[in-house]
């Protein structure tokens, strides 16, 4: 199994490994159609856990106890349907290969919801370097895409089961072959041969600023004056809108006028638009709420709206249900923990999500913003476009990571979502990837990793909504509530037997 979740995990790094998504699961599947109870969980935790470790093992470069919570918490969702897929398997194997693809495609769903959602992992984003074969998702979205592979899979073991006779087992692997076939057929028919040229000229700015040094206090001053360098190389090309990455200005500017007159001074010397990532403090509740956040600056220099992030990582940027699990907040573990801040413990941070979208507005267009991993949200994205965003723009600091794969497959979403809602994006990011795509998930231009640099560019607004977009994630949606069937019918038998068995007293 360990061999397996690791090929698994390779299928999310950059360019050639995608295609292993696509026999991955086969003995797996295979392995755990056999077992039965408590060792059927244990092999699918198990198989989950290795999977999730070797996908996800650079978010301990971020905060080491937040690595070891999400890998153990998000484990137990494989292990969940792993195990409600072998008990249908055992009720009836036929049923049991039907059931596959849909709980796992409801799992991943399942992790788009609530504060602890981390749809990280999804399979769907395992093809993104394979232009053809993802622009389905206009259609059916990435949990479409993930259904599909999970079939593929089930369709290969097939192959593999011996007691079959040889005219189905050949049926199955044609099958497969014609899904992938149709797949790349289809992608090769609806992208354009010719790319269409943009209209509104846009700016991304790269500053490559080490976390070391841009998060030490007396270097804030070194931040600003570094983009406005920056913004200056780019200011006689009739640019209509600069986009700086996430915290590209380390301070919160609620509560900073200097920070403010200083980022106010290099955008009107550019007399553009300025999306700056920066954060935000505001009191509620009686207590200071911090916020990473995103300020629409105009062209004469005034700070406009702002927009909280919504969607935070969980055990990285907040406790989930903060308000609620209070004893797991930082300024309270200090407390009890005193190694935490002895040795410097990298710690989760405490800060409070946005209550809504925020669609900023300039000449003719509105466009959303998705800060960090935001764009890892199907549904929260969809609904950005439908409440009238012309393009998008995705902001984020990945420094934290180096170059490991999470750098690559953090990049890989906001193309997912430019395919899926047929819009351009806009991304910067503190030292890369930062990038322009279109529509199809076509990158017009990229700056390298580390470099300290602009990236002019030309993107289109919206032409119109696609089928996912109009409709929404039903394969995502349809795919839970069946899970959720399923996981209430067993829970109910399980529950009735115990009632059963319960011995009466005289």
């Amino acid at each position: 199994m360990t061999v397996w979740a690791f090929l698994l995990a390779l299928s999310f790094y950059p360019d050639y490994f995608g295609w292993l998504a696509w026999v991955a699961l086969v003995r797996p599947l295979i392995i755990l159609s056999r077992l039965k109870g408590r060792e059927a969980f244990t092999a699918s935790y198990f198989f989950a856990f290795c999977f999730n470790a070797f996908s996800l093992y650079w978010v301990s470069l971020v905060t080491p106890p937040g690595a070891v919570a999400a890998v153990a918490i998000v484990s137990l969702y494989y292990a969940a349907v792993l195990v409600l897929f072998n008990r249908v398997y055992q009720r009836k194997p036929l049923y049991g290969m039907i059931a596959a693809p849909f709980l796992w495609v409801g799992m991943e769903y399942f992790r788009t919801l609530s504060e602890f959602a981390f749809p990280w992992s999804d399979l769907g984003y395992s093809q993104s370097f394979y232009l053809y074969v993802v622009q389905i998702v206009s259609i059916i979205s990435v949990h479409g895409l993930s259904f599909l592979i999970v079939a593929v899979n089930v369709l290969l073991w097939q192959v593999l089961r011996k007691e079959l006779a040889p005219a189905p087992r050949l049926t199955c692997f044609w099958s497969a072959a014609g899904v992938v076939g149709l797949l790349v057929a289809y992608g090769w028919a609806v992208v354009p041969v010719y790319p269409r040229e943009g209209k509104l000229d846009v700016a991304v700015m790269q500053g490559s600023i080490p976390v070391e040094v841009k998060w030490q206090e007396e270097n804030e001053a070194y931040s600003f004056h570094l983009y406005d360098s920056l913004a200056q190389t780019a200011a006689g090309q009739k640019i209509k809108l600069y986009v700086w990455p996430e915290t590209a200005a380390p301070s919160y500017l609620t509560h900073d006028a200097a920070g403010r007159a200083a980022l106010g001074a290099t955008v009107s010397r550019t007399g553009a638009w300025h999306l700056i990532g920066s954060l935000g403090a505001e009191e509620k509740g009686g207590r200071l709420r911090y916020f990473n956040s995103a300020y629409l600056f105009s062209p004469d220099g005034q700070m406009g709206p702002r927009y909280d992030k919504v969607n935070l990582v969980p055990f990285t940027e907040q406790v989930p249900y903060q308000d609620y699990l209070p004893f797991l907040r930082k300024e309270f573990l200090t407390k009890y923990l005193s190694f935490i801040e002895t040795y410097d413990v990298a710690f989760w941070s405490d800060f409070y999500p946005g209550d809504s979208i925020k669609l900023f507005e300039f000449d003719q267009y509105r466009f959303g913003t998705l800060i960090c991993y935001e764009a890892v949200f199907p549904e929260y994205t969809r609904r950005m476009i439908l409440e009238g965003a012309d393009f998008l723009v995705n902001i984020t600091n990945d420094s934290w990571w180096g170059h490991s794969v999470g750098l690559h497959m953090h990049s890989r979403f906001p193309i997912i979502r430019a395919i899926e809602n047929r819009c351009w994006v806009v991304r910067a990011a503190n030292s890369g990837w930062s990038f322009i795509v279109d529509d199809y998930g076509r990158i017009r231009g990229r700056l390298p990793l580390d470099a300290v640099a602009v990236l002019p560019g030309r993107i289109n607004g919206l032409d119109g909504f696609s089928v996912f977009t109009r409709v929404g994630d039903l394969a995502g949606k349809s795919c839970f509530l069946l899970t959720v069937l399923l996981a209430a019918i067993f829970v109910t038998q399980w529950l009735s037997a115990k009632i059963v068995r319960r011995p009466r007293s005289r």
